[in-house]
This record gives structure tokens, C-alpha cells and sequence, in this order.
């Protein structure tokens, strides 16, 4: 079952829409370093992102899903801070969030997809083991 955010912006309209507006807030982000940032956001203990990290716990989000809310957070944070406010409101507050959402769920895909590469490369490598009897 798709992601419906993903499946959403599988409209190249939207898409273009979004790219217009603000462009893509992941652009220079690597799959890898986002997962990083992800885990450093969650780790974090002190500011704005451990506080809302503290209040995600407490509504009973798990921590996978925190870590995606975070990094959302993070990038329209990073966003918001280098746009004008017409700019965003040509987008609107809840399309922005979820173009980013799209984004990190994108970029988390594609590191799924290269880890699961580098795994299969490793047991092709060595073959299986099976333990002895």
C-alpha cells in the first residue's frame, strides 16, 4: 500500500507546482545524511527540537514517525527562513508540509533501497550459512 502523501504528488502538476513555489527543500541532501540528521534531531537534547520531540512522545507517536516529523520540521524551518511570505502563501502552509513530508519520504526510499543493495551484495559475497546440526 502507497503512502498516501507519495501518491499524491505522483501529479508532475503538483510537483511543478511545488518547484515553483519554493523548489525542492531536500535538493542538496543525500539519502544518507538525511537519516543521519533524522537520528540527530531525535537524539537531541536540548531546544526546540528535543522539546518537540518531548511533545510527540507524550501524543504517542512512535519514533520512526517522530523522526519524519522532525526532519519536516527542520526543512520547512529551513524554508520558511529563506522565502517571503508571498512566496508561501502561493503554496499555502499544509501543501509546503506535505511537499516536504514527500520529499524525506522520498529520500528515506531511496537509503531503504541502497541498504538493502548492499545487503544482498554481502550474502552474495559470503553465501548462506546455515548452522550445523
Amino acid at each position: 500500500m502507497q503512502n498516501p502523501i507519495l501518491a499524491k504528488f505522483q501529479d508532475e502538476e503538483l510537483r511543478a507546482r511545488c518547484q515553483a513555489a519554493v523548489g525542492d527543500p531536500l535538493e542538496e541532501v543525500e539519502s544518507e545524511d538525511l537519516v543521519d540528521l533524522m537520528e540527530n534531531l531525535w537524539t537531541t537534547r536540548r531546544g526546540v527540537y528535543a522539546t518537540l520531540r518531548d511533545d510527540l512522545v507524550k501524543a504517542g507517536r512512535d519514533p520512526w514517525a517522530g523522526r519524519q516529523d522532525l526532519a519536516v520540521a527542520y526543512f520547512r524551518s529551513m524554508t520558511t527562513r529563506d522565502r517571503s511570505d508571498e512566496e508561501l502563501e502561493l503554496l499555502g502552509h499544509e501543501l509546503l508540509d506535505e511537499w516536504i513530508r514527500c520529499r524525506v519520504l522520498e529520500l528515506i526510499r531511496e537509503h531503504q533501497i541502497k541498504e538493502a543493495e548492499q545487503d544482498a551484495r554481502s550474502r552474495d559475497k559470503f553465501g548462506i550459512r546455515m548452522p550445523r546440526r
